[in-house]
């Protein structure tokens, strides 16, 4: 059996490999045959009975093109390299990449040896582009065509028609833009006023994008004309507008073309392009039909109704053209109109083609034969659609010398459910799903008449006017702390939760209200309300002290200098003149509550940009000092109780300070997760303290209940927030498993937790027993702390942002029963604040995942999106660079975007990407950050750690700042992220992240995603973007990959 292989081109080279025992060609004239026309892609590739040939022992010669105007290379030095690391050796005429501009020092630093025409037809592996089907049938060799790879997803790498097209649309633009008289871009100048031009591109195929996607980026007014919806939807992703006529129809059709639509259809086309010929100045049509000639659509009488200096380009023109007055291969001018009828447009960017279709024939080489060591092909005439086996079928024009042209159709063949008639039932639920304006209204003031009605009733039970006033303040505080978190920049999400976190420390005041004895405590709720002052100064320290470290990362070099030291001036006159005025016998504690409550509102305001942001904390270590001293001022506790509860505190923030010192910040979400959890204990501690305290008054007092109520309510959330913090500070330290623990019948378990919570309550309020109060304490203490384990153990690490803030509002919460217990204005409005600050931060989390809260807290699966079919399979093969291949695309780009994800927290590799982005501004790139909301382990932390690392704070921009972006986009890195650039969610109903915002770093001209593996991430969904065309994979450590990438673009910095 013959083992030829010969590879006919796009008109470029194809490749011919023979073994040792194979015969060779002898008909070198033959092979330089020169009848074909433009872009006949064919590739021919014989080969030896199985085993097959070893790679080593067959040679690739890439002779010269001598077609006419012909410029392209079969296969470019890089292309040279992947075949040599593959095994292969390769031969190369001289001078045969000079028209593609690859001198012959490029292919022989590539491993290639160079060498004369008779020594490359000698190869076993010959690169070029006639017509040799007899020849190869009389040699028993196998051939594959190019222009017959089928165009399904895992054959996007092969697809050469695609290549060549999508280099056509661009050079269409460009020739249209070197014709026409203007502008593309409008402008306004002293001379007048240059509108831009109008283009229309009919064909939304790869031609058609391209150049709809160029002409767009030069300033163009774009219309987009497609029969199929899905291109009309690609056309308005890349600013153009699509045109559509009113009969509906779809043009979908096999193999990447449109169908041949009805008579109806096209007449009503027709008009569309006669009344757009009026008002366009150019026009490029891309329609083809496979195996006919291509269907006239811009008539004579079109053309001539255009305005004189109009462009029409014919990228249809070999097969007869879209436009009636074309003239195929030829630059013509009608009716004042110019006519661009090249059919060689890839040849006049040789340098490009050559470069892509050299991948294309390269990773096709590489693919069809899956064994390491010997080169084979298997071809099947039973195989299944989108495979493999699918693609080298489709491929093979002849085997053995046997012409087996056309393939036989695939199994499996995916097939458009058709449209599902609607029934009666289904009409009238979709109907009944529709809401009138009249229930909307209704029920929007069905809500407002719930929440008077709530406030009417808590009137009416109010065993007092404090209660009255602190619900009056809880109320306010929490409207005014709603709208003052929502103000806060996405950027310092994470110093905002740092913030709460310390001021959510004035459950101290709890705690030193309750405090008694002398030097120390002499009973349980002494000792039980030293803790929480304790445990309290802790986060008050660390948290202020964490959140500076944090807010000073973000200054700039360029930043003016500040003194904040003078905060201390209000700071001096808030605590000193209330010191002077309870000297002379004022009460002004209320006034202090008040004024540190503002302080905290202000601390919370200050985060609304970078420049109030330290102000902002100044505020609040201000607001804290203040109500601190306000409650010891009202206690006028003896200088023995002074002096635990200064030693109390001092102890405590000690600690704090020497926490918040060593922490680094990759650690912060730990750090915020156990700061909440000291939140939660000091809630459940002050309520015991508290019921044990008031327990001897409670036969007497009237607001008896209320302050049973809330104690219960207290513990019962402090108890939750204590222990799910503990849990979420194991996973995210690593202690325990970051998956989601699915215990059997867990919500079962968590329903039957929170029934027995509830239940409690009964005896607790019925028997007015110490023991029995003190029991139902303890009870719903433990069974909240099982409650926030089992809650959080079933979420997974990916969920995590959403979990800290979430318990962030549950501290605020447990801070607001301390008020309402305590009668304390202070806890209550910081407590509203806290409580709606984790609230929102939980919305906007979960809105960036398209899920809802309940389906995070309860460990849900899926979006609100999610379908019920089968997710989409996800195949074909992946790109692979190097170091030096990613460092020569960023040199090529001038516009980069950056996506980090969890990966680069977790390498520490910031800082030298911090680096690299510093030299490549330098360089005058526009290099920026695109930051998904849930990126990292807790909001803003990806914001922080740049700003770490030194990155401006202007360059790093959120997801919806950044997303239209990335189509004018030459290059995005994507760095250690999966799930916040997953394609899936909006390719792939089926999806359990369908729906979700993510990052739409595909619709970049290039993309490098740089992980460990091709692995998934935490959502385990497979990423469709690693096997897009344009996307390569840059697989290893992301520090070590980052440290090498700075590395290599100085040592080219420096050779400039």
């Amino acid at each position: 059996m013959a083992s030829l292989l010969r590879v006919v081109a796009v008109g470029c080279s194809g490749t011919l490999f023979s073994g040792a025992a194979c015969a060779k060609l002898q008909s070198n004239r033959a092979v330089r045959s020169s009848g074909l026309r433009f872009f006949r892609t064919h590739q021919a590739l014989g080969r030896c009975a199985s085993p097959g040939v070893p790679y080593k022992q067959l040679t690739v010669g890439v002779p010269k093109e001598i077609l006419q105007n012909e410029r392209r290379v079969a296969i470019s030095p890089a292309g040279v390299q992947a075949l040599v690391k593959q095994g292969f050796n390769v031969i190369v005429e001289s001078g045969a990449g000079e028209p593609s501009k690859f001198p012959d020092e490029h292919y022989s630093q590539a491993g290639a040896a160079i060498r004369d025409m008779k020594d490359v037809f000698g190869s076993d592996v010959v690169v070029k582009n006639p017509e040799l089907m007899d020849m190869l049938s009389q040699k028993k060799a196998t051939v594959l065509a190019m222009d017959q790879v089928p165009r399904v997803t895992i054959a996007q790498g092969y697809d050469a028609l695609s290549s060549m097209a999508n280099i056509a649309g661009y050079k269409a633009v460009v020739l249209a833009a070197n014709s026409f008289g203007r502008f593309f871009t409008g402008q306004i100048t002293a001379a007048g006023k240059v509108p831009p031009a109008k283009v229309l591109i009919i064909g939304g195929g790869v031609a058609g994008l391209a150049a709809a996607g160029s002409a767009r980026s030069m300033g163009a007014i774009v219309r987009g004309f497609d029969t199929r919806a899905a291109a009309l939807e690609q056309f308005k992703s890349l600013g153009a507008e699509p045109l559509e006529v009113d009969i509906r129809e779809s043009g979908e059709g096999q193999g990447g073309y449109a169908k041949v639509m009805s008579k109806e259809f096209i007449e009503a086309e027709m008009k569309l392009f006669a009344k757009q010929c009026q008002d366009v100045d150019i026009i490029i049509s891309t329609a083809l039909i496979p195996g006919k000639r291509a269907p006239i659509l811009i008539t004579k009488q079109m053309v001539e109704s255009m305005k004189d200096g109009s462009v029409v380009v014919d990228l249809a023109a070999e097969a007869g053209g879209n436009i009636e007055t074309t003239v195929p291969g030829e630059l013509s001018v009608y009716q004042g109109v110019t006519h661009i009828g090249y059919t060689d447009l890839p040849s006049r960017l040789p340098t490009q083609s050559s470069t892509l279709y050299s991948n294309n024939i390269t990773k096709l080489m590489r693919a069809i034969s899956p064994d390491k060591e010997n080169f084979f092909i298997d071809v099947k005439d039973v195989f299944d659609y989108g495979t493999m086996d699918h693609v080298v079928r489709g491929s093979v024009v002849m085997h053995n010398g046997k012409n087996l042209f056309p393939a036989p159709p695939p199994n499996n063949v995916p097939v458009a459910a058709p449209p599902k008639t609607k029934s009666v039932q289904e009409l009238e639920k979709e109907k009944a799903a529709q809401v009138s304006p009249f229930r909307a209204t209704f029920t929007t003031a069905g809500a407002y008449t719930g929440g008077i009605a709530t406030l009417l009733g808590l009137g009416l039970a109010a065993p007092n006017a404090a209660f009255t006033q602190i619900v009056t303040t809880f109320g306010l505080a929490g409207i005014v702390g709603y709208h003052t978190v929502w103000g806060v920049t996405p950027a310092l999400h994470s110093p905002l939760m740092s913030v709460t976190n310390a001021i959510s420390g004035l459950t101290a005041v709890g705690g030193l209200s309750l405090m008694g004895g002398g030097y120390s405590p002499t009973c349980t709720a002494e000792t039980l309300a030293v803790l929480a002052a304790f445990i309290s100064s802790v986060n008050i320290a660390g948290g202020f002290l964490v959140t500076q470290k944090m807010l000073d990362m973000f200054k700039r070099p360029t930043d003016p200098p500040e003194y904040n030291y003078l905060y201390l001036l209000p700071a001096g006159v808030f605590v000193g003149g209330y010191g002077a005025a309870l000297q002379a016998g004022y009460n002004i504690e209320q006034m202090m509550y008040l004024g540190s409550g503002l302080c905290c509102v202000g601390a919370l305001a200050g985060l609304s940009n970078q420049k109030t942001a330290r102000l902002g904390n100044a505020l609040g270590m201000i607001g804290v000092v203040g109500g601190v001293a306000a409650t010891l001022g009202a206690l006028k506790p003896s200088p023995e109780l002074l002096a635990q509860m200064s030693a109390a505190m001092a102890v405590g923030g000690t600690a704090g300070l020497t926490i918040a010192k060593r922490i680094q910040i990759t650690d912060l979400p730990q750090l915020v997760a156990a700061f909440h959890s000291l939140v939660g204990l000091a809630a459940v501690l002050t309520c015991v303290a508290e019921y044990m305290v008031e327990y001897p008054h409670f036969a007497t007092d009237p607001a008896a209940n209320l302050t049973k109520i809330v104690a219960y309510l207290g513990t019962y959330i402090g108890g939750i927030t204590f222990s799910g913090s503990l849990v979420a500070y194991g996973k995210l330290q690593g202690m325990l498993n970051s998956a989601p623990l699915m215990l059997p019948a867990r919500h079962a378990l968590n329903a039957s937790l929170m029934a027995a919570s509830v239940g409690g309550m009964i005896p607790y309020m019925l028997d007015p027993s110490y023991t029995t109060g003190l029991t139902c304490l303890g009870s719903v203490s433990a069974l909240s702390a099982v409650m926030g384990v089992t809650l959080t153990a079933a979420i997974g690490g990916a969920d995590m942002p959403v979990v800290i803030t979430v318990l962030n509002s549950y501290s605020g919460w447990a801070l607001c029963a301390e008020g309402f217990l305590l009668n304390n204005n202070l806890l209550t409005i910081v407590g509203a604040l806290i409580g709606s600050s984790g609230a929102i931060l939980s919305y906007i989390m979960c809105v960036a995942m398209n899920r809802s809260l309940a389906n995070v807290i309860l460990g849900g699966y899926g979006t609100s999106s999610t379908g019920t079919g089968k997710p989409m399979e996800i195949t074909g093969t992946h790109t692979e660079v190097n170091v030096d291949q990613t460092v020569d695309m960023i040199k090529e780009a001038q516009n980069i975007i950056i996506t980090p994800g969890y990966g680069l927290c977790a390498a520490k590799a910031q800082y030298p990407i911090a680096e690299l982005v510093k030299m490549l501004t330098e360089a005058g790139k526009d290099v920026r950050f695109g930051i998904h909301p849930v990126a990292g382990r807790m909001p803003g932390q990806l914001n922080v750690l740049l700003a770490e690392a030194g990155v401006p704070y202007d360059i790093v921009l959120e997801m919806e700042e950044i997303n239209e972006d990335f189509p004018e986009t030459d290059l995005t890195l994507v760095i250690g992220a999966n799930d916040t650039v997953n394609s899936a969610a909006q390719e792939d109903p089926n999806s359990i992240i369908a729906g979700m915002p993510v990052l739409e770093v595909w619709k970049s001209k290039q993309v490098v995603v740089m992980k460990r593996s091709l692995g998934v991430g935490y959502a385990a969904v497979d990423n469709p973007i690693f096997y897009k065309p344009n996307t390569a994979m840059l697989l290893g450590d992301a520090k070590k990959t980052c440290d090498a990438l700075q590395a290599r673009v100085r040592e080219g910095l420096v050779q400039q």
